[in-house]
Parts: C-alpha cells; structure tokens; sequence
C-alpha cells in the first residue's frame, strides 16, 4: 500500500509543480499590481504559500523519501506551515470552481450582466458569452488543480508525520 501511494505521490508532485510555476508567474503580476493596492497584499501571500509548498515538498520527496538523506528540521517547519495555508486556499479553490461549474448558465449570465453593468468602461469586445466560457475554464482549471493539491497535501503530511528519521533533530 506504501508502495502505491508513493506512485500516487511521485505522479501528484509533477502534476503540482508546474501548476505552483504558473501560480508563481502569476503571484509575480499580481505582486506588481499590490504595490499599488496593499490590501491585495494577503492573496499575494497565500498564493505565494501555495508555491513554496509545492517546491518545499517537491524537495522533500526528492532528497529524503527517494535519496532518504536526512533534511533540515526547518524544512518539515516550511512544509507544515505552507501547507496548511495551501490547504485553506485550495479548499476555497474547489469549493468556488464547483459552485461555478455546477451552477445553470443562466445564473451566471445573470452574474456576468452584473458585473458588467457596474463597470462604465467595460470592453465591448468582451461578450457576456466569452465571459462565461472564460469563467468555466478557470473554474475547470481550478477545479483539477485545487483536487490534486489538496490530495498531495494529504499524502505529504502523512509522510512527514510517518517519516520523522528524515528530518534533523
């Protein structure tokens, strides 16, 4: 059964890594964009927990499961932390791209004109119907990268937690 969930394991972490490159590149702009809207500073943050949790982990499987070389005690501090916050935020993920993609077309399109009624200088180019393709795409997106986060963090906690000869005293 180990054997099996390290496979799981070992697929989970290359799926989630350039996932956590995207979201870096992306926390990069958004990062931009906070300096000129500090409140935006916390999803910087979280998005940011997200990515160094993936590399975090991704080290971890790679020195101390597979090489089994012994790992600074700050990195489980880095991986716990981290992934607990990636835990929170992947929640969200998936329970927002659910709502989304479950929810009839109508309602969103309804959601959309709001949207777009209360922007004044809303492109014209953008159609309330590319809008929702758009909106169901990220939902997707979301919806398979949130699950298979979410299932990493698992395993990884449960490997940290079962694997304490990895980790410096």
């Amino acid at each position: 059964m180990l054997n099996n969930n390290l496979k799981l394991y070992k697929v989970l972490t290359y799926i989630l890594l350039p996932i956590a490159y995207f979201f870096g590149f992306i926390d990069v702009l958004f990062f931009i964009s906070a300096l000129a809207n500090p409140a935006t500073l916390i999803f910087v943050f979280v998005i940011a927990c997200l990515v160094i949790y993936s590399i975090t982990s991704y080290k971890f499987y790679k020195q101390g499961i597979i090489n089994e070389q012994i790992l600074k005690a700050k990195l489980k501090d880095w991986i716990k932390v981290n992934a607990y916050v990636s835990l929170f935020v992947c929640s969200l993920f998936f329970l927002n791209s659910i709502s989304i993609l479950i929810s009839s077309n109508a309602t969103l399109y309804k959601f959309i004109d709001d949207l777009i009624s209360q922007q004044p200088n809303f492109p014209k180019e953008a159609t309330p119907a590319l809008i929702l393709s758009i909106l169901k795409v990220v939902a997707t997106f979301l919806f398979i990268s949130s699950a298979v986060a979410l299932l990493h963090i698992r395993i990884t906690l449960r490997l940290v937690k079962d694997n304490p000869n990895l980790f410096e005293k």
